[in-house]
């Protein structure tokens, strides 16, 4: 049973990831507008980074702040 359901817990995602992107790739191309943000620009490579750079920080703030507390905790806990 383990088996059967890691087959269609693989694969349960896969489908529909590849009927969405079938979805997109058929679509057809529209002129950009006023509201396209272009993708060649410093200001997109700066967001960019800067997103980057948030989401990592925000993987690892919790563990740095964090820290302090559990080695004050296991201070006590040793004696």
């Amino acid at each position: 049973m383990t088996a059967i359901a890691m087959w269609f817990g693989r694969f349960g995602v896969i489908v529909p990831v590849l009927a969405m992107a079938g979805s997109l790739a058929a679509k057809k191309r529209i002129a950009a507008g006023a509201g396209t943000m272009p993708t060649h620009g410093p200001l997109f490579v700066v967001l960019l980074i800067g997103t980057v750079l948030l989401v990592g920080a925000l993987n690892y703030v919790p563990a740095l702040a964090l820290g302090p507390v559990i080695e004050h905790l296991t201070l006590f806990a040793a004696h």
